[in-house]
Order: structure tokens, then C-alpha cells, then sequence
């Protein structure tokens, strides 16, 4: 497996100090798929007072839990002690840790086998459960007891079902049914963390997987307006969206399109301000109906913008609509108008005479006179126009 050589300068400095260096997890799952690695987390037999004493720059980022941060060379590499976890009560965090020495019991606590992967350029694999098998096979399965590992950690359930869509693996039967066994533990998790991995299944490239959380039932007493949607038209949903390029605002407005009070909705899943005005705008335009008309279209730019609008293009085309190839041809050659790039302001508009709320009135009237023809966009011919309002 092939190491950077920053990673492997952190390795041989733990084993000349005389103790094991393994990166762990994720890298080496992406490695064995043939991507390459974006970062790295490494484990160690070393305590975490032995690895601040081996390197010159670390940081307390996890002590309780067995975690010191490597600085080098400005970038930040975790290493953590093996370790054996104690009891779960919250399903997210163990009581308690214990250090240990064994490379085996460490990779033990993982939650799956794919992810319960060591590697060492000088002892190679640490792979106690088979786990590049189960890469070869493209299967997702719980380490030993996936009924444990979900108790353990509730959100692993929800992990499970997005590297699914994220790997296009199939979870394996017992994992599965230990899904469906302990669903009701996902209402442990907190919301952030439920829809940050929700956001990245709907936007995954096997992103139709989305029909698992209805399969599961995992989302029943969480975020039960998912499920209803689901429920409801759950089909069409996972071919829209495996029609749609990956987006976030996009796959939103899909699954709610035609949810009751779907801002209630999204302001549930703890989503930032910028995603639900997108995402609602989606909405709201869901079943427009896209003709040739030129200033219909112009006007549909001004309101949504142009990101927006040929995301709904996106979505329309997934539905198979007709005409938008054409649409979308006229909106990229097209300037978007807003009342921002009109050639007047409002105070020009109240030095002719206009007053309060006329003053608005007049400025919209302008835009929508401009979007019928884009050429009167120009100041002499806007202050005429709206001269013919005072008469």
C-alpha cells in the first residue's frame, strides 16, 4: 500500500521509539478501492503521553479517549492508543476506555469490517475480520455483533445505509436485520449529525439508496416527514433523484416536494439558513410549467437566480418534461435582471416625484419592463418610462 511519505516519517518514528504504527480505518479502505486517501488516522500501542514525548508538536485533542494530534509540516494527524471501549449508555460515547496493546482488540470496536482495517508499511494488514473480502465483495457487515456495534453508537445504523449509496455495497443480511432490530436507538442521535449523513446519502452517487430508509424504517421516529415522503412516492423519489446531479438544495426538494409545510421541515433537520431558502425555492417551483416564452423565462431568472433555475431545469428534466433543453439554451445566453442591475435607483426614482411605497411600485414596474425587452435597459429610456406613471 503506498503511504505519503509524511505519514510513513510519523510511523517510523513510533517504531524506532519501539512501539506499533498502523493507519487505520477509512484511508485504507479508500486506498483498497482504488481512490486515493484525502487523510489519514493513525493507531498506535504507544500511551498518549509516549507520543507527546516522541513528537515535538502535538495538541490535546482527545486524551480522555486516547487522541494527541501530530502537527507536521502544517498538517494535522491524529494518532490514537489502542483501545478497548466500555459500556454505552447514550448510544454515542463509552463510558469509559481502556488502553491496551493488542492491535486485534482494538480494530474489534469498529463498526464495520471494511473500516476494521490496519496497515503497516513494515508488519503489512491487519485485517482480523476479513474485511478486504468484503471490500472484493462489495458487501457492508457489522464487526462480530452489528447488534452491538449499533447500540454502541446509533448512527452507525445511518452510516450503513449511506455507504451503501456512497460505495454502491450491499449491507449484509445480518447487519440489515440489526438495522430494522434497533431503529429506535437513531432517536439518541443528535439532529446534525443525523442529517449530515443524510445529506451525504441523497447526494451520494448511488444516491436511488435513498429507498433503504424506507426499508429500514429508520427515519419512522426521527424525521417521520422523510418517511411519509417515502411512504408515499418513494419510487419516483429514488428515480429522480438518480436522474439529478448531486446537490444537496436539489435532492432536498425532491423528497419534500410535496410535503405539507416543508420550511417547518427543513428548519427540523438543523440546516443552514442558505440550503432552506435554496431548497424551498425548488420547492415552490417544483410543478412550474417551463415554456418557450422569453420573458417568462427572464422572469424566472430574476426570481431564482441562475444556479437555482438550472437546478430546476435539473429536476424537470428528471421528470421528464419536455422543452427544457431548449429553455436552458435561451437562459445561458441571457443576463440575469434583477432590480439591482437596472440602469436607475430609487432615489432617482423620488427625485421625479415619487413617494413612499409608489417609489417601489414604480422600480418593480421598471424591472418587468426591462425583462420584456432587455434593451430598455438603459437610463434615459427607464426615467421616461416612469415619467409616463405621474401623468
Amino acid at each position: 500500500m503506498k503511504v505519503t511519505d509524511d505519514v510513513l516519517y510519523i510511523l517510523k518514528k513510533l517504531e524506532e521509539a519501539g512501539f506499533e504504527g498502523y493507519i487505520v480505518g477509512g484511508c485504507v479502505r479508500d486506498y483498497l478501492m482504488g481512490h486515493t486517501p484525502h487523510d489519514y488516522d493513525i493507531t498506535t500501542n504507544a500511551l498518549p503521553e509516549d507520543v507527546k514525548g516522541i513528537f515535538s508538536h502535538t495538541a490535546d485533542t482527545g486524551l480522555k479517549h486516547g487522541t494527541v494530534t501530530v502537527i507536521y509540516k502544517g498538517t494535522n494527524y491524529e494518532i490514537t492508543t489502542y483501545r478497548i471501549d466500555g459500556e454505552y449508555k447514550d448510544s454515542r460515547h463509552p463510558e469509559d476506555v481502556t488502553f491496551t496493546d493488542d492491535i486485534t482488540k482494538d480494530l474489534s470496536r469498529r463498526d464495520f469490517t471494511m473500516n476494521a482495517i490496519a496497515y503497516s508499511p513494515g508488519k503489512g494488514y491487519a485485517d482480523p475480520f476479513f474485511g478486504r473480502d468484503d471490500i472484493k465483495n462489495k458487501i457492508i457487515k457489522g464487526v462480530r455483533e452489528p447488534n452491538r456495534r449499533f447500540r454502541e453508537d446509533a448512527l452507525r445504523m445511518l452510516r450503513a445505509l449511506r455507504f451503501s449509496a456512497q460505495l454502491g455495497f450491499e449491507i449484509e443480511e445480518k447487519t440489515f436485520e440489526a438495522v430494522i432490530n434497533n431503529r429506535e436507538l437513531i432517536k439518541n442521535v443528535s439532529m446534525e449529525r443525523i442529517t449530515t449523513e443524510f445529506l451525504r446519502l441523497i447526494t451520494s452517487e448511488h444516491r436511488e439508496k435513498i429507498l433503504l430508509i424506507r426499508k429500514t424504517g429508520l427515519f419512522d421516529g426521527c424525521v417521520p416527514a422523510v418517511s411519509a415522503a417515502l411512504n408515499k412516492r418513494g419510487d419516483e423519489i429514488a428515480e429522480i433523484l438518480k436522474k439529478t446531479k448531486p446537490a444537496e438544495d436539489t435532492a432536498l426538494a425532491v423528497v419534500l416536494a410535496y410535503e405539507d409545510n416543508p420550511e417547518i421541515i427543513l428548519k427540523s433537520l438543523k440546516l443552514p439558513n442558505c440550503t432552506i431558502k435554496s431548497a424551498l425555492c425548488l420547492i415552490n417551483h417544483y410543478d412550474f410549467k417551463i415554456d418557450g416564452n422569453k420573458y417568462a423565462l427572464r422572469r424566472l431568472l430574476s426570481e431564482m437566480g441562475r444556479d437555482r433555475l438550472l437546478k430546476l431545469f435539473d429536476i424537470k428534466k428528471a421528470k421528464g418534461e419536455k422543452g427544457i433543453d431548449t429553455a436552458e439554451e435561451f437562459i445561458k445566453g441571457e443576463e440575469e435582471i434583477t432590480i439591482k442591475s437596472l440602469d436607475i435607483n430609487g432615489r432617482e426614482i423620488a427625485a421625479l416625484g415619487f413617494k413612499g411605497e409608489e417609489i417601489g411600485k414604480t422600480i418593480n414596474g421598471l424591472l418587468n419592463f426591462v425583462l420584456l425587452n432587455p434593451e430598455n435597459n438603459r437610463k434615459d429610456i427607464l426615467l421616461k418610462e416612469a415619467e409616463k406613471c405621474l401623468q
